[in-house]
Parts: C-alpha cells; sequence; structure tokens
C-alpha cells in the first residue's frame, strides 16, 4: 500500500485518512464514509461540491518517523502498550449545499507534514472539478504520486 500525508491507496479505492478507522473511501462512483470497515453513509460525486480536511500539521518533513521511535522506545522502557492513539482530525464535506463534518482518523501521532496536506486538497479539489479523472481512483497508487507532485508544487 502507497500512502503520502493523510491519503492512501488501497484496493480500488484512495482512503483519506487511516482505512483501520474513521476515513473516506474514494471510488471512480462514489465517496464513502466508513468508520474501519463498515459504511457510515455514500455520496455519489456528482452531489459533491468540497471536501476539507482538517488535521494537525508540522513543517517537519518526516513527522511519522519521529512519533514512531519515541512511542517506540517509551513501549520499550515501560514494557508493555501504552495505548497512545493519534487523535482524529475531521474532515468536512459539503454535498448539495449541506457540510457534514465526521472525525478524520490519522495514521500516526503527531501532524502531518503541510506541503502532504496541501497537495491532498489540490488532488481533491481536483477529483471534484473534473468528472473524467475519477476512473482513476479504481487503481489509486498512480493518483499518490500526483498528490506528492502537487504538494511539491506548493512548496
Amino acid at each position: 500500500m502507497k500512502r503520502y500525508g493523510p491519503l492512501i491507496a488501497v484496493p480500488g479505492a484512495l482512503a483519506v485518512g487511516d482505512p483501520g478507522r474513521n476515513h473516506l473511501r474514494l471510488t471512480p462512483d462514489a465517496v464513502i464514509l466508513r468508520d474501519g470497515v463498515e459504511s457510515r453513509g455514500l455520496l455519489a460525486w456528482t452531489s459533491v461540491e468540497s471536501i476539507v480536511v482538517d488535521v494537525p500539521t508540522t513543517k517537519f518533513r518526516l513527522p511519522g518517523l519521529v512519533g514512531t521511535i519515541v512511542l517506540g522506545a517509551l513501549t520499550a522502557v515501560a514494557l508493555s502498550d501504552l495505548g497512545v492513539d493519534p487523535d482524529d482530525g475531521s474532515v468536512t464535506l459539503t454535498a448539495d449545499g449541506h457540510p457534514t463534518t465526521m472525525p478524520l482518523s490519522r495514521h500516526h501521532v503527531g501532524g502531518y507534514w503541510e506541503p502532504t496536506v496541501a497537495g491532498a486538497h489540490r488532488l481533491l479539489a481536483h477529483l471534484i472539478a473534473h468528472p473524467e479523472q475519477r476512473a482513476l481512483l479504481a487503481h489509486p497508487e498512480p493518483l499518490i504520486d500526483v498528490a506528492a507532485q502537487l504538494a511539491r508544487e506548493s512548496v
């Protein structure tokens, strides 16, 4: 699985957020609101006007690496699982003029590198504005590369 900031390629879709918890699953036909494997709603792309991700960000390039190392060291010292999970961010979807905000689970403790979130926003806006591009969501790995390119352009 390929991941870049809050985006992760999953079979047949692009997930926004941690696919094991609260996330969006973007398919060529719809935006699915999910909590792990449970669906909490489905929106046709034709009704989606915007998707805005609100997660902590950082200027540090490798925030997940530092969090993993620090938590790993603390867990080793404590000799037990510390039970530390990243706090949820949120995502606001506006569909048919109605905004809906839901929790968005993160992949790691700490913020996402700012350009990755900017790249995700640009990719989401592009998918909303260009319906013909949504077919790419069936094979999302190249879209992760597009989001990375959009992030580099925003720096």
